[in-house]
């Protein structure tokens, strides 16, 4: 065993507390010692979800980074899947990139994410290697926010004091329609005037009934989105794409399969109702593709699927001179995407989901009526509760 693994597979056996924040004099660089991961699986509470993809979600599996330094804080970062996949980022992490970071200055994010990529260019840049990278990415952020002692918002220059937010959080597929219009009504009490729902059932005619019993029970003024998780071909999205318009949709999600610019293209023609599109392109220049071919009019970037935030920043930046809003997608990330939305004005909102898994964050974000507040603490916001990692953790 080398001694970066042995040094590695040390801190993997115990979970750390995170030393407290101080800013550092910022002509003082730091120095990466050491790199730990940390492998969880983590059910959600209270309800069994799913959606056209996942029919049923038994946990959600994460992929914890901790870069630690020579001198000052330690900088936590993180990516995540459904049910199973995540070791393979860890493996990833732990072979090919942490002896890359090991001796290396985290300040140098544009090189050590180009170095990183570099270990995988006969495999492969997207997928696991990109999620790896994004992990580190956002590890790295942490370091830098803390070293400076504020939150990555106020980082970025980040004027707004609350976020709106949606509910993706009522509309699992896994709900029956009285289930599903029951859980709708209780999210606008709350407060949301923004709420989403799956579809994608086999039978596209249950999806309509569904929808719109959904409308009919949240009246005309709530806004309603529906996400169909890319399981429509495009003869499908045309036909029931046109009839879900009368329900004044806000936006229809994932309609086809994801890397099929022309068709996307085809349907934003054809409809009224905007089409959403991003939480699987990995890339900026996927983005930009389907931005000229006209193929998106609401841009979902996710920064745990790019390869961090500079990367999310540059899609935000080309989904602006498109004149094309940013709405982040957004299932158990939501504490860093409200921090970027708050630096990118022409983001009007986060999605809210996965409300059982809010609690696992060290600073977990809140929701009152409808908006999100903004972390304060010095850092991305990406470390869990120490009892979270000791409960959920894969031997």
């Amino acid at each position: 065993m080398t001694p970066v693994a042995a040094q590695q597979e040390s801190a993997a056996a115990r979970p750390s507390e995170r030393p407290a924040a101080r800013p550092a004099s910022s002509a003082r660089g730091l120095t990466i010692t050491r790199v730990s991961t940390y492998l969880l699986s983590i059910p959600p509470r209270q309800r069994a979800i799913g959606d056209a993809q996942q029919k049923r979600v038994e946990a959600v599996e994460f992929v914890l980074v901790r870069l630690d330094t020579d001198a000052g804080p330690s900088g936590w970062g993180f990516n995540w899947n459904y049910t199973k996949g995540t070791r393979a980022v860890k493996v990833m992490i732990d072979d090919a990139y942490a002896p890359v970071l090991v001796g290396r200055d985290p300040a140098d994010r544009e090189q050590l994410g180009k170095d990183l990529l570099s270990q995988t260019h006969f495999i492969g840049r997207l997928g696991v290697a990109r999620v790896g990278v994004s992990a580190i990415n956002l590890a790295l952020w942490d370091l830098h926010c803390k070293q400076l002692g504020q939150p990555l918002w106020k980082v970025l220059g980040g004027t707004r004091q609350r976020i709106k937010a949606y509910n993706t959080d009522g509309g699992w597929l896994t709900m029956s329609t009285a289930e599903l219009v029951e859980d709708m009504q209780r999210l606008v009490a709350r407060g949301f005037d923004r709420v989403k729902m799956k579809i994608g059932l086999p039978d596209p005619r249950e999806d309509y009934a569904r929808v719109k019993a959904v409308r009919q029970a949240i009246g005309d003024d709530i806004g309603l989105m529906v996400d169909v998780n890319t399981c429509w071909d495009l003869k499908t999205a045309l036909r029931w794409g046109r009839k879900l318009e009368e329900f004044r949709l806000e936006w229809l999600e994932e309609p086809l399969p994801p890397f099929d610019v022309r068709a996307h293209a085809r349907l934003a023609k054809a409809l009224e109702v905007p089409i959403a599109v991003g939480e699987t392109l990995y890339t900026a220049e996927m983005f930009e593709e389907f931005l000229r071919a006209g193929a998106v009019e609401i841009v979902q970037a996710d920064v745990t699927k790019l390869s961090g935030i500079e990367e999310w920043l540059q899609v935000a930046a080309l989904a602006k001179a498109h004149r094309v809003p940013v709405v982040p997608h957004t299932n158990v990330q939501q504490n860093v995407h409200v921090q970027l939305a708050a630096a990118t004005p022409h983001v009007p909102m986060v999605e809210y989901c996965y409300e059982s898994l809010a609690d696992i964050w060290k600073e977990p974000l809140t929701v009152q009526d409808g908006h999100y507040s903004l972390p304060q603490e010095p850092g991305v916001g990406c470390e869990m509760k120490p009892e979270i990692v000791e409960r959920y953790r894969v031997a």
